[in-house]
């Protein structure tokens, strides 16, 4: 059954520690205190995407563009990472003379083979970066190596990432040959960097981006998380894994067409991989740190009381937040939660970060993404009227704001 869950796990590149860090200097230069100046930025009326259905916008992404071969790709091993218990592999891209470094954040579980990962690198490339790409740092593989605390901490994971890029800074392959640190972010990568981006803002890490581009980042992870169990608990139960296989490799009809799956089986499509990741990510709690997650309490005896019920915000609530509160980390769940608010994120973060989402992402309350949009500028926030969640990445809008912000 694991094999499966790739089909729509890299559509969402996907959405949504109990040592001492010691972040130390790098060689690279300070934010920016000012807005990006990027040049000729992609019009909002030269948006191409066409697609208006956010669900099927979202569970045909990764087919809508062709995964690009990377060329000179270099696989680094990087020893002695500050508070690693082991050392870890990443994959880069060097430009043969000094150069901008753009780190590309990935997705809830992602790896950095996946399809928008290879689509970034080759992007990068072109525009004259090097390139550093991870499996995210939410997968049991990368903590396993780290040994960091339990995942969903994105606060955490912010310093954890910059210990990862620190080390790559330091690689002799590597040091002094950065002129500028960039971010990336997809999804859960987004939210990530742009709580690296604050972090460092507040002076709390010494590895500083130059700027920070994140595509379809959740409006808020709590309210993601309770779409997602939603998706899980009432969706996938109408559909056996043959309907869900229906998704696999589907790609976009032309324009006009009708959308040939129904709203549910692609709600329960994006139910299902987010689930099938996150048990993975609650066996690693379990195994590693103890913490297991507990069983949900009865519904007066009804068939409702299945363990899988809103498990997501569950692990979030029952397993990341004692865990991380106990290590003195987070006072409050809410604090926790807060890691994952897009609206206090932008708020908080310098003028360098830029955040791109859609209005029909099914991963967001429309609501909450209309707040955003009323108090956010314009300088740091773009809302396309349509594209799902990194349905839209492959279009040529997406190329040209990817290139224009890190050229």
């Amino acid at each position: 059954m694991s094999r499966n869950r790739d089909f729509i796990r890299v559509i969402l590149a996907a959405a949504t520690a109990c040592v001492a860090m010691n972040l130390l200097a790098v060689d690279v230069p300070l934010a920016s205190t000012g807005p990006v100046a990027t040049g000729q930025e992609p019009r909002a009326d030269a948006y191409d995407y066409t697609i208006d259905d956010g669900l099927y916008a979202t569970v045909t992404s990764m087919q809508s563009f062709k995964k690009p071969d990377i060329k000179d790709e270099r696989k680094i091993k990087l020893e002695h990472i500050d508070g690693f218990k082991k050392d870890i592999q990443v994959r880069a891209l060097l430009q043969p003379e000094k150069a901008p470094l753009v780190v590309i954040f990935l997705g809830l579980a992602s790896k950095s083979k996946d399809p928008l990962s290879r689509l970034w690198q080759a992007q990068l490339q072109e525009a004259g970066c090097h390139v550093l790409v991870f499996d995210s740092v939410f997968r049991p593989s990368f903590n396993e190596r780290s040994c960091h605390g339990v995942a969903g901490n994105v606060q955490m994971e912010a310093w954890i990432a910059a210990n990862v890029i620190r080390a790559f800074l330091d690689h002799p392959d590597v040091k002094g040959k950065v002129t500028k640190l960039g971010l990336l972010g997809a999804s859960y990568g987004g939210i990530l960097a742009l709580n690296f981006a604050k972090l460092a803002k507040e002076g709390q890490l010494n590895v500083v981006p130059d700027r920070v581009l994140v595509f379809s980042p959740p409006v808020s992870m709590q309210c993601s998380a309770t779409l997602l169990d939603k998706y899980y608990d009432e969706d996938r139960q109408r559909f056996g894994i043959f309907d869900l296989l229906k998704l696999k490799g589907a790609e976009p009809v032309s324009g006009g067409k009708a959308v040939p799956f129904s709203a549910s089986l692609m709600r329960a499509g994006i139910g299902y991989v987010f689930r099938d990741d996150l048990d993975d990510a609650i066996a690693c709690s379990r195994d590693l740190y103890s913490y297991k997650l507990p069983d949900p309490p009865k519904d007066d005896g009804k068939k409702s009381d299945e363990k899988s019920r809103h498990q997501f915000t569950r692990f979030i609530e029952q397993v990341v937040y004692p865990y991380w509160n106990k290590q003195g980390r987070v006072k409050t769940l809410q604090d926790l939660w807060d890691f994952g608010d897009l609206y206090k994120l932008l708020q908080g973060s310098p003028d360098n970060v830029h955040a791109v989402l859609t209005a029909d992402d099914p991963l967001n309350d429309a609501m909450l993404l209309k707040y955003v949009q009323r108090d956010i500028p314009s300088s740091k926030l773009t809302v396309l009227p349509r594209g799902g969640h990194l349905g839209f990445i492959g279009c040529n809008w997406a190329r040209d704001r990817v290139m224009q912000m890190f050229k």
